[in-house]
């Protein structure tokens, strides 16, 4: 059971370590759990009992990342707490941290995935021919001198009820509370937000896991031995 959660483990931190230059990506965090299990025999004469360990669950850390300078004008980052909100294609909302955007054809913020960024008042139009972007630090965008909207910002007050659904986007679990519009926070115009991920700490953790997963393997392999020794006498 060791050896099972170690190798759920290592795709953790394998996920992790892939994504580590991707804007706005929060890192994976392995729960482990243990427990006690038992066997009785057939003739209910003796009782086995045994422990192990699991991969229980997978959290997100969602501690700010280092925020990065582009230039782009429509790379923006949240300063402090709070989610982009998009809508997917299937018109669902999703909570981002990722401020990556671009103009679609039809003059609307998107995401690279397609996704329209939403505001107070619904999807963010931009005019035909606009030249001159600029997006203010209380989430006003400016085209050509006009103000044109107010990117929605929004707080989870449990953000263990948020569920990744890939792209750096989540989704809110079922019967979650929903998120409440704030004006509490900064945007950072011509920066993106980076991964939280150290690259440093998770060489370290595969290296240990990959320590734990030989001496489980050990382990097996000298049972193993222990077995075949004693089948040789019982024959």
């Amino acid at each position: 059971s060791s050896m099972v959660s170690q190798g759920d483990y290592q795709a953790v931190i394998a996920r992790n370590l892939a994504n580590v230059n991707t804007a706005g990506y929060k890192k994976n965090v392995a729960v482990f759990q243990s427990y006690i299990s038992s066997t009785t025999n057939q003739d209910q004469s003796s009782t086995t009992t045994s422990t192990g360990s699991s991969l229980g669950t997978i959290a997100t850390d969602f501690s700010q990342g280092m925020l990065e300078y582009t230039g782009n004008d429509l790379d923006i980052s949240i300063k402090g707490e709070g989610f982009f909100t998009v809508k997917a294609n299937d018109g669902s909302v999703l909570y981002t941290r990722k401020g990556q955007f671009m103009l679609s054809r039809d003059m609307k913020l998107v995401t690279p995935e397609g996704w329209y960024l939403l505001g107070t008042t619904g999807e963010m139009q931009l005019p035909q021919n606009t030249k001159n972007i600029a997006i203010k630090e209380n989430g006003s965008i400016v085209a050509d001198g006009k103000e044109i909207g107010k990117i929605r910002i929004v707080n989870v007050s449990k953000l263990s009820t948020l569920e990744s659904v890939g792209g750096c986007a989540y989704k809110l679990s079922d019967n979650a509370q929903p998120p409440e519009d704030t004006t509490d926070f900064e945007i950072a115009n011509h920066y993106l937000e980076k991964s939280n991920v150290n690259a440093v700490d998770e060489m370290v953790n595969m290296i240990a896991n990959m320590r734990g997963f030989q001496v489980g393997h050990k382990v097996t392999d000298s049972i193993d031995e222990t077995l075949k020794k004693l089948i040789q006498l019982a024959t």
